[in-house]
């Protein structure tokens, strides 16, 4: 389902997809919506709407209420596992070997099968390096 198609509606998905390898709070989208002439309401509106249509995907927010969302292509995502780094905000794919390996140990060693829809594996990522404490 795609929904209805407006102006504003294209502005947001085109910055989401501009930026796919971040999540965004909405508190974070609204700034950059507001100077592209969508307003706040509309945002939040929007967002609600793509994520129902499945167009982003939303997560919890590390150490703090609420989500982030993010762009999300069905086809793409859905093979591989997802990581976030706790630094930057960015979030990486997992190679689908890498996802599928990670899922069988899983499954083999606790009888433990993961959600990959639902899963965002945190830490920090190569660019960031070790500014974090990686466990």
């Amino acid at each position: 389902m795609q929904g209805y198609k407006t102006e504003q509606k294209t502005i947001l998905l085109d910055y989401l997809q501009a930026h796919a390898d971040r999540a965004f709070s909405l508190e974070e989208l609204v700034p950059p919506m507001v100077a592209r002439g969508v307003g706040k309401s509309t945002v939040y509106r929007l967002v609600a709407r793509l994520l129902e249509e499945g167009r982003v995907r939303r997560y919890l927010r590390e150490g703090r209420r609420g989500y982030t969302y993010q762009f999300f292509e069905k086809e793409d995502c859905h093979a591989h596992l997802h990581l976030r780094c706790t630094d930057c905000g960015r979030v990486l794919h997992l190679g689908e070997g890498s996802s599928r390996d990670l899922r069988a140990l899983l499954s083999a060693s606790c009888g433990f099968t993961l959600d990959g829809d639902r899963t965002m594996l945190y830490g920090h990522c190569a660019a960031c390096g070790g500014k974090g404490d990686a466990v």
